[in-house]
């Protein structure tokens, strides 16, 4: 069986150096605009019950802060405010990216970035489905058929299939960029990356065919 040549990017909108990435990522999108691009949403933190505790606060802000410096986009901090309140579950967000790439296939990448946006840059709560709403006229996307799709069993089980994959396939740590190609995944980085070494390596990758 044949498999298309991909780049295949796994990330989670509710991880931090994920949100850094994104403006590399564009940078080997655009070098290799070519080749297929597929999304699979990792799970940084899926299923979690518990509100943040201050030491996750403190140990977020410490981090934040790194990302910010290095990447250069735009945080708020109110969310890590001692009296503020926040559930840190990124399966919602993840299965939200995942009803958008049943509703609009063209969009799950933009839309994973608006999300994004929406928690690093505004401190929305995205537990709440009404925080995905705002975007959704952008996309063309009616509320009704993204709630219907969020609360979709199959939905639900599709965003942990994509957990299950990333688990199956190593990608333990986010972002991870992968290229499918030769019927092998191989990996192109593990981690924020420059765009200055993501596009050599994955044209070595193409080339030569050289595993890391």
């Amino acid at each position: 069986m044949e498999y298309p040549t991909k780049i295949i990017y796994v990330g989670d909108p509710l991880c931090s150096w994920c949100y850094g990435y994104a403006g590399e990522l564009e940078r080997l999108k655009a070098h290799f605009k070519e080749i297929e691009f597929q999304i699979v949403v990792g799970g940084l933190r899926p299923y979690t019950r518990e509100e943040m505790d201050p030491a996750l606060k403190r140990f977020l802000r410490k981090h934040w802060k790194e990302v910010q410096q290095r990447a250069g986009v735009p945080f708020s901090y109110d969310i890590l405010e001692p009296e503020t309140s926040f559930v840190y579950d990124t399966e919602k967000p993840c299965r939200a990216v995942v009803v958008m790439r049943h509703l609009n296939p063209e969009a799950e990448w933009t839309f994973f970035k608006r999300v994004q946006q929406a928690f690093y840059r505004d401190n929305c709560d995205t537990n709440h489905i009404g925080t995905y709403f705002p975007l959704l006229s952008e996309f063309g996307v009616k509320e009704a058929d993204f709630a219907a799709l969020f609360n979709d069993d199959k939905i639900i089980q599709e965003t942990r299939n994509d957990f299950i994959w990333c688990k199956e396939v190593g990608a333990s740590s986010f972002p991870t960029t992968i290229l499918q190609h030769q019927n092998r995944l191989w990996l192109i980085a593990m981690g924020y990356t420059s765009a200055d070494d993501l596009i050599p390596h994955t044209e070595k990758l193409l080339n030569q065919g050289i595993e890391v």
